[in-house]
């Protein structure tokens, strides 16, 4: 089945630090998100989602030879708007249903889960990340549970309904290291959208990854459209797999 929609958001201001703590009601562990951020206004079918998003993602780059100290986790990219709008417009949790986010960055696919009563955990490997995306969480009423953990020592001992996976697939190095998450950490039954901008490494690690004696799958399709970006219009592909009812874990 072929979905098409079209996302637009907007950045509506730049505020420092103190400007951000006044319009919440709450401080986070005392620590306050980095600064200056711009608040981001992103526009759902009937549901308004603000985020708090660095304004220079530049100055957080600390060794650019360094992918891991590159801050991707500071942007929310195309593939982040697609897979939030394909899950608010389709996707319903029971009240008990746990997803987790893999990656999270600024957290917007997983706050929509919360925000249709999943039970939700982000998880990034980079503290500060996920410090933002619990921010954000709370700013729109979620309250997360947090997992600091890289994806190449990953703790199996908790299960999900649906994994998130929002365009984290795009290192050769690294993908390797999310095929043992989607087999352990899925539940029986379970879900995983993998969300990208037609990117081959992801194509890659899919054929590689992909067993049909384990998972169904079928794709779905989402145009977001940015305002004031060097690319205006994305197709993002949203590859769903649900876990067969008795498979078990994989490595």
């Amino acid at each position: 089945m072929i979905l098409d929609f079209r996302l637009y958001f907007r950045v509506r201001k730049c505020i420092d630090r103190d400007s951000l703590e006044r319009s919440l009601e709450y401080t986070m562990d005392k620590k306050k998100p980095v600064a200056p951020v711009n608040e981001l206004i992103v526009s759902l079918p009937g549901k308004e989602i603000k985020l708090f998003i660095t304004a220079d993602f530049e100055a957080l780059i600390t060794d650019l030879e360094d992918a891991e100290k590159v801050p991707c986790w500071a942007a929310v990219w195309p593939a982040a708007y697609g897979l939030a709008c394909h899950i608010w417009e389709h996707i319903t949790f029971r009240p008990d249903e746990e997803v987790l986010e893999l990656g999270a960055g600024m957290g917007l696919p997983g706050i929509v889960c919360g925000l249709k009563g999943a039970r939700l955990t982000l998880s990034d490997f980079n503290s500060q990340a996920l410090e933002m995306a619990r921010y954000n969480a709370r700013a729109n009423g979620v309250e997360p549970e947090l997992l600091l953990a890289d994806w190449r020592s990953f703790p199996e001992k908790k299960h999900f309904d649906l994994i998130l996976a929002s365009d984290i697939l795009y290192d050769p190095k690294l993908n390797p290291s999310l095929g043992p998450i989607f087999h352990k950490n899925l539940r029986p039954g379970g879900r995983i959208f993998i969300a990208h901008p037609q990117r081959e490494a992801t194509f890659e690690f899919i054929k590689d990854w992909y067993d049909a004696s384990l998972f169904t799958q079928q794709i779905h399709w989402e145009t977001v459209e940015l305002e004031d970006a060097l690319l205006p219009r994305y197709k993002i592909a949203i590859q769903e797999f649900k876990k067969q009812e008795d498979s078990g874990a994989k490595g």
